[in-house]
C-alpha cells in the first residue's frame, strides 16, 4: 500500500507540473490516469487491510501483564501512513486545480511565430515539397527550426487545386494546392485534429467547433466564432514549401492576447 500510495504522490506532482508548463495533454492523461489506478489500488489495500475477521472474540483480560505492550508502535506506523495519505490526497486536489490555473493564466503570443522564407517542416524536421502530399492527405507541420512549438502548429492539407474558394487576395496562397491553417481552435485552443476531405471539414474534438476548408477555414458550426489563421505559402527556389509571412491573424482564443 505504502508503494502504491508514493505512486499516486510522484504522479499527482508530476501530472502537476506537466500541466503547468503545458505539456502534451496526452501525456498530462497519461500521467493523470497512473495517479488514480494507483491511488484506487492503495484505497483497495487500505480496505482490505481494515476488513474485520469472521471471528471479533478476543480472549479475556485477565491481568495487566496481558496487556498489548507495542501500542506506541502501532501508533506511530498508523500516524505516518495517515500522513502519507493526507499528502496524496493533496497532491490529487492539486492536480485538480492547476491545469485550471494554467489554462487561465496562459500568456498571449509575444513576436512572429513564422517569418518569410520558413520551410514548412514535419514533426521529424523534414521539409516538404508542393507533392509531397497526395490530395486529401493531412500533416501537421513546424517553422524549420521550432519543430514542436505548440502555438507553431500547422495543418498542411492537400486539395484539388480548383476547389478552393479564396478570396482575390488569397489567390496564390495555396500552390498546387497545399492550404495551411493553424492548428490551434480559435475557440478554447485546443488541437484541431480531425479532417474530413469529403466535406473539406476540420473538426475540434473538443468542442465540436467546425472549420470550412474551402472557405478560409471560416466556423460553420459549434463554438467558435473566429476563422483559423491561415499560413499564406509559397515555394523557394529549391522546390520546397515556405511560408510568405505570418499567420494573417492571432493565433489561439482571444483570451490568449490579454495582458495577465
Amino acid at each position: 500500500m505504502r508503494r502504491a500510495l508514493w505512486l499516486a504522490l510522484v504522479g499527482a506532482l508530476a501530472a502537476t507540473v506537466a500541466a503547468s508548463s503545458h505539456a502534451s495533454p496526452a501525456l498530462v492523461a497519461w500521467l493523470a490516469a497512473s495517479t488514480a489506478f494507483a491511488f484506487a489500488v492503495a484505497a483497495g489495500l487500505e480496505a482490505r487491510r481494515l476488513k474485520a475477521p469472521g471471528d471479533l472474540r478476543e480472549p479475556r483480560q485477565t491481568s495487566q501483564a496481558t496487556a498489548p505492550a507495542e501500542l506506541p508502535s502501532d501508533v506511530t506506523r498508523r500516524t505516518v501512513f495517515g500522513r502519507l495519505w493526507m499528502f496524496a490526497l493533496g497532491a490529487v486536489a492539486v492536480l485538480g486545480i492547476v491545469p485550471v490555473v494554467a489554462l487561465g493564466r496562459r500568456g498571449g503570443r509575444r513576436g512572429p511565430i513564422w517569418n518569410a522564407g520558413l520551410r514548412l517542416v514535419t514533426a521529424d524536421g523534414v521539409p516538404l515539397r508542393p507533392t509531397d502530399l497526395s490530395v486529401g492527405a493531412i500533416e501537421t507541420v513546424f517553422p524549420q527550426g521550432r519543430v514542436g512549438a505548440p502555438e507553431a502548429a500547422t495543418l498542411l492539407l492537400r486539395l484539388e487545386d480548383d476547389v478552393v474558394r479564396a478570396a482575390p487576395e488569397r489567390a496564390d496562397w495555396t500552390p498546387h494546392g497545399n492550404v495551411a491553417y493553424s492548428k490551434i481552435c480559435t475557440h478554447a485552443g485546443c488541437p484541431v485534429a480531425i479532417y474530413r476531405h469529403q466535406d473539406y471539414q476540420l473538426y475540434c474534438p473538443c468542442h465540436q467547433s467546425v472549420f470550412d476548408v474551402l472557405d478560409a477555414a471560416r466556423p460553420i458550426s459549434g463554438p467558435a466564432t473566429r476563422a483559423l489563421p491561415q499560413l499564406a505559402l509559397d515555394v523557394d527556389g529549391e522546390g520546397y514549401l515556405i511560408a510568405r509571412s505570418d499567420f494573417d491573424a492571432p493565433v489561439g482564443p482571444d483570451e490568449w492576447r490579454r495582458t495577465v
